[in-house]
């Protein structure tokens, strides 16, 4: 996410909406939420919630500059006819703080409409192979080199984050992984390749 989106968020007593605006996405997109998934947010820092046909996940996590922001990775989904759905995603990062003091202003007037605008994406962190005997398995297979490629390109963009090292898993074609931020460590985690029985059909799955 490159372009920053417009966001407008208005309030109730135990429910609010977020609109979405983007140069990609002019027509407007709503989400309802309930206020209590909020407030789960805030304990569980993880939340799934859906509304109509469509979904949303929600976590909480922190820029360099100590600044928290929640993440809000939309599916928009819409019936297509013969019990068929097909949709957009679409994810926002929005400075937590100010999304609650516009949420706050908004129950206070009515439900008066808020603005405010989606935290730009970090640069992409750099990546590491420090073992790479798997790598070369991979390299021999073109299929496979799409797919980690492919994989390793939407991954990762975490906020603070530095590098990833990666060295060999146990698992054929997989590896370990370890986030360096830039005030220490981070999570640590398998990038594990699933089906193996059919190479054409296996993908590649993040776990922490």
């Amino acid at each position: 996410m490159n372009q920053r989106t417009m966001v407008k968020v208005s309030a109730e007593e135990t429910v609010f909406s977020i609109r979405t605006f983007s140069r990609e996405r002019p027509l407007s997109r709503r989400f309802i939420f309930l206020q209590k998934e909020l407030d789960l947010l805030e304990e569980k820092q993880y939340v799934i919630t859906s509304d109509i046909h469509s979904f949303a996940k929600m976590w909480l996590d922190t820029m360099d500059s100590d600044m928290q922001i929640v993440q809000i990775a939309f599916t928009w989904l819409q019936e297509t006819g013969a019990g068929k759905v097909s949709g957009t995603e679409e994810t926002i990062r929005l400075p937590y703080k100010k999304l609650k003091e516009c949420l706050e202003k908004s129950r206070n007037q009515n439900g008066a409409c808020q603005r405010l605008l989606s935290v730009q994406e970090n640069k992409k962190p750099e990546i590491e192979f420090h073992s790479q005997q798997n790598l070369k398995e991979i390299v021999k297979r073109k299929a496979l080199r799409r797919k980690l490629g492919k994989f390793l390109s939407k991954q990762f963009c975490w906020y603070g984050t530095k590098k990833i090292s990666i060295t060999d898993a146990a698992c054929p074609y997989s590896f370990f992984f370890t986030e360096d931020k830039e005030n220490g460590k981070g999570i640590c985690g398998g990038i594990i390749l699933h089906g193996q029985e059919d190479l054409m059909t296996a993908y590649y799955g993040l776990h922490t």
